[in-house]
């Protein structure tokens, strides 16, 4: 089965390589960033630290957080996060808050969204069927006029193209609330908040994400692993229906690595066309999985805070930024002494205008915009940018459809395991990437072929906060 060879340096292909390490394996992890953690790395500069994205350590698995706890003992904090939603003006706590609805919106909107909900109720019972697109889900479930104002505005921004191409599939996975009927309930008490993204309490590293990801490389390396960072897979070689070798570029300069059994976590479209270049027709089909990337924009502050939440959510579509973040917020060593720091995290596709701009250009466009949300930064110390090209996978209409037939292509050799939030083109969080990595690794020690079990994994909903610190 040797060697056991991982494309991809994030939260799965670390888990793995940590769980084939473990068991006295040695693992080989190919990374073509300069940082492990994948979309969890850390970026630090003069002493101060920036995530890519807002990331905190969530699980119901009592086991895993234990391992998270022994490998980072007192660098592991336990926080609470404090969110909210900036909209035309006006301040609504993140998750959803009585009394702070009810201050906050006027009586002409409450009025609006409830004969929308209303009127949405009498369609659907009338005329009942499956919601096949974002825009139809949620409208049938609280109305055109909250849809028009925050839900397809903050979604267009978002991925960057029309709620009417988006699969339904997104809304039900990442909108916690039921229907508006449902939020009316919550407000008035009446039910308790048991979707992930209402709890407060979350785990972290003291420098950041990136930290645990860190530390668990050296860990690798040190039961006889190895962690290559810089270098990117660019080919793979097939005899039948395996893979014999990985090509790669690095700092060793060109190699070929051979190749007992493989997990790639990299991109599934680009894993679908190393393996089968030649197939027209499968290439032109792969071309349909896009990503959605992010543009990063890291400010370092003069003053000792900006505010009391860990991050911001701007719902306008006129805002090109979609979240504000203090990265101070979740660990205090984020920020040299009496410091803090910002990060606009900003949507975009690769190659736009947003993808190309210089950080001096972004830094002025970004500042006109949080003047607009009214706030003053004239304190700016020192700023750059990260670039993410394949930050969030864009479930368009029919997308699993072609994310199933990339999978039967994969599931073609015999060697090959793909998982992870890119390797399965599916959103999800670091917990479930770290679970199916685990996985992966003991499919891989035992030559199980058993795709539908790591694709199973990170689809439950439902998450208490009585049994686990939740995001």
């Amino acid at each position: 089965m040797e060697p056991f060879v991982i494309l991809g340096g994030g939260p799965c292909g670390l888990a793995a390589a940590w769980e084939l390490t473990k068991q006295g394996r040695k693992a080989l992890v190919l990374e073509s960033e300069p940082l492990v953690g994948g979309l969890c790395a850390t970026h630090a500069r003069d002493g101060w630290r920036f995530d890519l994205g807002g990331h905190r350590f969530v699980s119901a698995d009592g086991e895993l957080t234990r391992w998270l706890e022994d490998m980072l003992g007192h660098d592991l904090l336990t926080q609470e996060r404090r969110s909210i939603v900036l909209h035309e003006g006006r301040r609504f706590r993140y998750p959803l808050d009585a009394r702070d609805l009810l201050e906050n919106l006027d009586v002409g909107d409450s009025l609006r969204a409830l004969a929308g909900y209303a009127a949405a109720r009498v369609r659907r019972a009338v005329s009942p069927g499956q919601d096949r697109t974002f825009e139809e889900w949620v409208t049938s479930r609280f109305g055109r006029p909250l849809y028009d104002s925050f839900f397809g505005p903050y979604t267009q921004k978002l991925w960057g193209i029309p709620p009417s191409t988006i699969s339904a599939d997104w809304a039900a996975e990442r909108i916690s609330l039921l229907h508006l009927g449902d939020a009316i309930l919550r407000m008035a008490g009446a039910r308790r908040p048991e979707i992930r993204t209402y709890a407060r309490q979350y785990r972290y590293p003291r420098f950041g994400m990136g930290q645990l990801y860190e530390v668990m490389a050296q860990r690798i390396r040190a039961r006889g692993g190895e962690v290559r960072t810089g270098t990117r897979a660019v080919g793979l070689e097939t005899e039948g229906a395996r893979v014999v070798a990985v090509r790669a570029v690095g700092p060793r300069g060109p190699e070929r690595i051979p190749v007992g059994e493989l997990l790639a976590t990299m991109p599934l479209a680009e894993l679908v066309r190393h393996l089968r270049p030649e197939a027209t027709a499968l290439v032109r089909r792969s071309q349909t999985l896009r990503f959605r990337a992010l543009v990063f924009l890291n400010l370092m502050l003069r003053r000792r805070n900006f505010s009391e939440n860990t991050w911001m959510y701007v719902a306008s579509g006129a805002f090109a930024t979609s979240r504000i973040q203090e990265p101070k917020r979740r660990s205090a060593w984020m920020a040299p002494d009496g410091h803090t720091s910002i990060m606009l995290e900003i949507p975009c596709d690769v190659g736009d205008a947003t993808w190309g701009a210089s950080t001096a250009e972004l830094q002025a466009r970004m500042g006109k915009e949080l003047r607009d949300l009214g706030f003053v930064v004239d304190d700016v110390l020192a700023a750059f940018t990260v670039r993410v090209e394949h930050a969030y996978p864009i479930y368009h209409v029919g997308y699993d459809e072609d994310r199933r037939a990339m999978l039967a292509e994969v599931a073609r050799f015999a060697n090959v395991r793909t998982a992870g939030r890119q390797g399965l083109f599916r959103y999800v969080f670091m917990d479930a990437a770290m679970h199916m990595g685990i996985e992966a690794a003991r499919q891989m020690m035992s030559g199980e072929r058993a795709p539908e079990v790591l694709d199973a994994i990170g689809r439950a909903q439902g998450v208490l906060e009585t049994r686990a610190l939740t995001a």
